[in-house]
């Protein structure tokens, strides 16, 4: 069966469903193939389950606090199946909700793998064999874990980021390999439920994606930030107790390390280079890039004029906001307009406990580019809506040129995942401090340490000193 439409998007998930709908949006014929669940791994596997599973954890940490308000709860017993019920509910309702919206825009979804025949054709193996040509293709396959040498996942009890949020029951230990925010998001959601987590970790120490007081500040508020942590310490294998029970292997400071757990979970990154070879893009134009991804301009155009690539496709940095900015981009480049992917005020958040956000440049980043710099810092124990939510740990900072034009911001705390955005739109209109600090904001809220902080780098912050 032959079919020619004006735009094929391969992969359904963030980046590839919001392409397709957004094609279709601008008045083009969209086919959407996906060999999986449309969603992709962010919304079935990743992102979505995830702090799913991190909001329910929650409530165990906050019963205490209601005890001592006193809200008595009595004895509180934990249903993970039914959490795990409710998690897969709402992944459902997002699932169905974009299906809705690509019928509603006349985008036709087809389940199957697709391969290139040439830089104008794919095939797609699915229920039905469908030969489609297209004026342009938008690839965005996504990614998926990095699988280390010595513990592949075909080795019993050894599974993925991806696994580990499908098990029917909290696991008393867990040992997770690596130590970046996939890993450390996983100690806040099993901590909370009771399991004993370990890290292990090859570089000196975890997070090395954030500050290192960023770091320092998460582990200073919670135990389980700091205890079983192993950095400096390199993963090498897997071997199995007499009970079948599986024990890490691992190396450090020149001594052999062994640590058990219920799973052992590679948390080690993600690439998206397996997909390439599915795609068979030796069959088009498509060029890759000497760190071996998809090599595409600020358009998400490949080398393959009239194929783009969003997302995990094109390489890092895997972040899913990014997949669904790009995926507007390509689309919008498909139906010949002049749009190009802007990144440069990309926030980045942890659901740890408590959360990190950040946007632009760092303390550190800023005082190597600009001779003199305005910093402006406030705990969250200043905040009275921090204080009556008993979320008091962490703290945000602004920083800022000479002349008070904001450069960065960096949150530690409560909701730090929606107040960086208010400092991201701000960036993007290239506040100044005197813009946030004038600006009315609703008490009491978390965001109004944007403006203490803003006065605080002016010296003229009311709450703190």
């Amino acid at each position: 069966m032959s079919t020619d439409t004006d735009l094929v998007v391969i992969g359904a998930g963030p980046g590839g469903y919001t392409a397709a709908i957004r094609g279709a949006q601008k008045g083009l014929n969209v086919v959407l193939v996906e060999r999986e669940t449309v969603g992709g791994v962010c919304l079935n596997h990743g992102c979505i389950p995830a702090k799913a599973l991190i909001h329910a954890a929650g409530f165990q940490r906050d019963i205490d606090h209601w005890n001592e308000l006193g809200v008595e709860t009595g004895p509180v017993d934990v249903d993970y199946g039914a959490i795990q019920d409710w998690k897969d509910e709402v992944i459902d309702t997002l699932d169905g909700q974009v299906l809705d919206s690509l019928e509603h825009y006349g985008v036709e979804f087809i389940r199957g793998t697709a391969q290139f025949e040439d830089s104008t054709t794919i095939h797609v193996d699915g229920n039905t064999d469908r030969t489609i040509a297209f004026d342009h293709a938008i690839i965005a396959t996504g990614s998926q874990p990095i699988e280390i040498p010595g513990l592949e996942y075909s080795q019993d009890r050894v599974i993925s980021s991806r696994e580990i949020l499908q098990v029917d029951e909290v696991p008393d230990e867990i040992v997770v390999v690596g130590g970046g925010y996939i890993g450390m998001e996983a100690v806040t959601k099993f901590s909370k439920f009771g399991a004993r987590v370990k890290i292990v970790e090859a570089l000196d120490r975890v997070l090395s994606e954030f500050e290192e007081e960023i770091v320092d500040s998460i582990q200073e508020t919670s135990e389980m930030y700091s205890d079983d942590i192993y950095t400096s310490t390199l993963a090498q294998g897997v071997e199995y107790a007499e009970d079948g029970t599986p024990e890490l292997l691992a190396e450090k400071d020149g001594d052999e390390l062994r640590l058990s757990g219920d799973y052992i979970v590679v948390a080690a990154g993600r690439e998206p280079n397996s997909a390439y070879d599915r795609l068979e893009l030796d069959n088009t134009d498509v060029d890759l890039s000497e760190n071996g991804f998809i090599a595409v301009d600020d358009q998400c155009r490949t080398t393959a004029d009239n194929i783009l690539a969003v997302g995990d496709a094109a390489g890092p940095p895997y972040l899913a906001h990014v997949a669904y900015h790009e995926g507007k981009v390509a689309a919008a480049v498909a139906a010949g307009e002049d749009r190009a992917v802007d990144t440069e005020y990309m926030p980045t958040v942890m659901y740890t406990d408590p959360e990190v956000a950040t946007v632009g440049l760092s303390e550190v980043e800023a005082t190597e580019q600009y001779d003199e710099v305005l910093v402006g810092q406030v705990p969250m124990s200043a905040s009275g809506r921090a204080l009556t939510m008993d979320k008091t740990a962490g703290y945000l900072k602004v920083i800022a040129d000479a002349d008070e034009q904001l450069l960065g911001v960096r949150i530690v705390g409560e909701r730090a995942s929606d107040t960086i955005a208010e400092a991201t739109l701000a960036l993007e209109m290239d506040a100044s401090l005197d813009d946030i600090t004038t600006t009315l904001h609703a008490h009491p809220t978390f965001p109004e340490n944007l403006v203490e902080a803003a006065e605080a780098a002016k010296n003229e912050a009311i709450h703190t000193h």
